[in-house]
């Protein structure tokens, strides 16, 4: 987690005389193994540091809205370089396709501009890309040998009806939430199936159980 909050940044200058990004420099932890998360408050030589050295920005956009944390500089890291992705880090949220949306949208608030990412670019820092930072390899797109790690959403609810089918990367990325998700396979298994979790028997009987449990 690099530089997230200003108090973080203040700490590191007192301690060490130089941004946690210099520090990392410093102590050759930056490349392309490593991946910062939020990369909020930044230098000008702090982004051209993480992207001249191919380190990996992982933004949090739900988690930065909801500890006011900022909106950090996205597409100035990604033009140096730096490869992005998306994150959660918290469960106040819990949906890649609203964070998708919300890097979009941060970014049209901190420069007054549209149009920063495409949706299949935003589809891609939320899954190919996510996966490239974690180190894992044939995850991620839908080809002979891939993992096949698989979401679909249904385009039939409130949100997502109407679009052509052309435009099913923008309804995804500017429409739909995780409530849309019917189904997920993970490596080949059907995990979720028509909205409802294969691998949880009985899922409203154990929240009632849990809601029970709390009362008493």
């Amino acid at each position: 987690h690099l530089s997230e909050q200003t108090a973080e940044n203040d700490a590191c200058r007192e301690a060490h005389g130089c941004t946690p990004t210099q520090l990392l420099a410093l102590h050759g932890v930056l490349g392309p193994r490593t991946t910062g998360i939020h990369n909020t408050h930044l230098t000008a030589e702090d982004v051209s540091l993480i992207g001249g050295s191919g380190t990996g920005t992982c933004m949090c956009p739900t988690t930065e809205r909801d500890l006011a944390d900022g909106i950090g500089p996205a597409a100035a890291l990604q033009n140096e370089g730096s490869p992005l992705s998306l994150g959660s880090d918290s469960h106040a949220v819990i949906d890649l396709f609203e964070e998708a949306r919300a890097m979009e949208l941060n970014q049209r608030l901190r420069t007054r501009t549209r149009g920063h990412w495409t949706a299949a670019a935003l589809l891609r820092a939320a899954s190919a890309d996510g996966h490239a930072a974690l180190g894992w390899d044939g995850i991620g797109t839908i080809e002979a040998g891939a993992r096949a790690d698989l979401v679909t959403i249904a385009l039939d609810s409130v949100r997502t009806a109407g679009p052509l089918p052309r435009l099913g990367a923008e309804t995804a990325v500017f429409a739909a939430t995780a409530a849309d998700v019917r189904h997920t396979v993970v490596s080949g298994r059907h995990v979720v199936r028509d909205g409802e979790h294969t691998l949880v028997p009985d899922v409203p009987g154990a929240l009632a159980q849990a809601v029970e449990a709390l009362r008493a």
